[in-house]
């Protein structure tokens, strides 16, 4: 079985939730870099359990535990894989890094982190199939392992109405001072 690359459609959306990004973090059944294929419901027990706990995977930079760039606050399987969404923290600097790196297609691929609980090998093809697994983390990468691995979606942030007031105070001060 050989990698095949297919266009995955994405979207920049100019009005909307703050830092809103989603998109599939894994594609059932595409061979990814690992000569990995994930199977449908690999991630049912998982999210089952994150969903019992309260809490989610991180959403991470490039892999790296000490740069978190989010919360993802919704994981489910779809007939296509595991499609997620979540905010960013465009208040971070790595957060506001992503957002802009997100924005400008510099970046749009998305990475799995998971240990595998149950996985099926087809010696002859040399794939491992993986059946079950335990997500820890889902991060935002420039080359996926799973080439279909895409955000879909990212949209502005809003400017809340405190943010407006903060900045139209700052412009009548500048205006009262231009005139003086």
């Amino acid at each position: 079985m050989q990698m095949q690359h297919q266009a995955a459609p994405f979207e920049l959306k100019e009005l909307g939730a703050n830092g809103y990004v989603a998109g599939y973090a894994s594609v059932f059944g595409a061979l990814d870099a690992q000569r990995e294929v994930v199977a449908p419901r690999a991630f049912d027990r998982t999210l089952r359990e994150w969903k019992s706990s309260k809490r989610a995977p991180a959403m991470l930079w490039m892999h790296d535990a000490t740069r978190p760039v989010g919360v993802w606050e919704n994981l489910r399987e779809d007939g296509s894989g595991l499609a997620v969404e979540g905010a960013l923290a465009v208040r971070t600097q790595d957060g506001a890094d992503a957002y802009e790196l997100l924005k400008m297609g510099a970046v749009t691929g998305l990475s799995i982190g998971y240990r595998t609980v149950a996985s099926r090998i087809d010696s002859q093809k040399r794939i491992r199939t993986l059946t079950d697994v335990d997500l820890f983390e889902v991060s935002l990468v420039t080359f996926p392992a799973n080439d279909l691995a895409r955000i879909r979606t990212v949209k502005t942030p809003v400017v809340s109405g405190g943010d407006i007031r903060a900045i139209a105070a700052r412009l009548r001060e500048a205006a009262r001072f231009l005139r003086s």
